[in-house]
């Protein structure tokens, strides 16, 4: 397949930024001011043609379903997608949140695709969200189908903050209650989990799905191939 061409418009409002920015920084000289810009546009460059590479490879392979990236080019829906998405891609280097967006994108015109205005709510938090946040998601989404999938031993958890189990299907975050409190206040406050996760509860509710409608909406969206949460 051939690589996409480097944004060359991208690429001068990089190096028009850093220009500006080294303006004010005293002693600079200007063959490190040339160095840095272009190393920077050729990095960013190389970033973005890799994501798109995936992508295309991803279109191409759900071809049935979805078309050809040249006919999807012309569709409105897939253009905005595409446009956000790799806005979004240009500054992570995550590989999950790279491939949650390939996916995003490739949902965007799968039958069934949220309407355009609930994508870019689903955009918006997709930016805002880190790969911990949307692991949590899923893991509250189902507790056990989580740990059966990840090769993680059930723990024998009878009562408690559904917490208890975050920090048993996710161990690096066991011991940091602080940082789930964390994690959990953002999922809320997005309305994809409808649950207290410090409250007492029984068994049967500690291993209950948590998340919201949108939660699930959303799970579908960021999910390989457009596959559906049940």
């Amino acid at each position: 397949m051939e690589p996409f061409p480097e944004d060359s418009d991208r690429k001068q409002g990089l190096t028009k930024s850093a220009e500006i920015a080294l303006s004010f920084v005293p002693a600079i000289g200007s063959a490190l001011q040339v160095a840095l810009n272009d190393l920077a546009g050729r990095r960013l460059a190389d970033r973005r043609t890799r994501w798109l590479n995936d992508l295309a490879e991803k279109v191409h392979d759900l071809e049935d379903q979805v078309g050809t990236f040249a006919e999807l080019i012309s569709e409105d829906a897939f253009m905005d997608a595409l446009t956000t998405a790799a806005q979004i891609a240009d500054r992570t280097s995550r590989v999950e949140k790279l491939e949650i967006l390939r996916n995003a994108v490739v949902n965007s015109v799968m039958p069934g695709a949220p309407d355009l205005d609930t994508q870019q709510l689903f955009f918006d938090m997709i930016d805002r969200l880190t790969p911990t946040h949307v692991r949590m998601l899923k893991l509250l989404s189902d507790p056990p189908g989580w740990f059966e999938s990840h090769g993680i031993s059930r723990p024998n958890i009878y009562a408690g903050p559904k917490a208890d189990i975050v920090e048993a299907g996710m161990p690096e975050l066991a011991g940091r209650r602080d940082l789930i409190d964390r994690y959990a206040g953002a999922l809320t406050s997005f309305g994809l989990i409808s649950q207290s996760l410090s409250g007492m509860m029984t068994e049967n509710g500690l291993w209950a799905s948590a998340i919201t409608s949108l939660g699930r909406e959303l799970l579908s969206f960021i999910a390989d191939s457009g596959t559906k949460v049940s």
